[in-house]
């Protein structure tokens, strides 16, 4: 059990530590903020990853192909399997798969063509 409960924790801070880590993370940011940040760019999917309310929550913030702001929140957990997020939708588990390979799911658009595009701090 001890053994189970230290995988799942490791597993969870490198999740966490990718991130917090990312290029386009800004920590904690009201909507608001997020939103004046990246309105304006002509840029569909071009996106910022900040912080949700409680451990775990994130929003990503992006820019939808009509120009209008999407504000998308995600949680993520950790299960015996990997790590999931869900929004609506559950994804996962993964268990080699970065927050850059599942963040087109979490955006709901297409790996590709839309490929998301990051808005560095």
């Amino acid at each position: 059990m001890s053994i189970m409960l230290k995988e799942e924790t490791n597993s969870l801070s490198s999740i966490e530590q990718e991130i917090t880590n990312h290029p386009a993370w800004h920590g904690y940011m009201p909507g608001l903020a997020a939103e004046k940040l990246i309105r304006g760019k002509q840029t569909p999917y071009l996106y910022l990853l900040r912080a949700g309310e409680h451990e775990m929550d994130y929003y990503v913030t992006y820019v939808l192909p009509d120009l209008s702001i999407q504000h998308r929140p995600f949680v993520i957990s950790i299960t015996a399997e990997g790590w999931h997020y869900s929004n609506g939708g559950f994804g996962g588990p993964f268990t080699t798969a970065s927050i850059d390979d599942v963040l087109h799911l979490i955006m709901h658009c297409n790996k590709g063509a839309n490929t998301p595009k990051v808005l560095e701090s």
